[in-house]
């Protein structure tokens, strides 16, 4: 699923215009972006949560020559997932919820 679909989705179930739901997903999007460089951490209860990874500067070799080269300190976005979304992601595929639009809570297929 790309960005587009998600924007479809969330109009379809906002009943709004697409380009709405694309700038409440960008602004969704620019929100987790700008607190995580702001803060290191951004968390979503039920979905998971975005953290900062610091890598610390190492010798690394060049795939092709084998040279050794610097390879700088840094950090990378990690996301990690939250409780739920672990058990409804490893749920078997008879016990997955069936989600209907006009019902808020999930409906269990039998």
């Amino acid at each position: 699923m790309i960005r587009s679909d998600l924007a479809n989705k969330l109009a379809a179930k906002m009943n709004i215009s697409k380009q709405e739901a694309d700038r409440t997903l960008l602004a969704f999007i620019n929100g987790i972006m700008t607190n995580l460089e702001k803060d290191g951490r951004v968390v979503i209860q039920g979905f998971g949560s975005f953290r900062l990874k610091e890598y610390e500067a190492r010798i690394g070799k060049k795939p092709v020559t084998g040279e050794p080269i610097q390879i700088p300190a840094r950090k990378k976005p990690v996301f990690h997932a939250s409780k739920e979304l672990n058990q409804l992601i490893n749920r078997e595929r008879t016990e997955r919820p069936v989600y209907v639009e006009t019902v808020q809570t999930p409906v269990f297929a039998a």
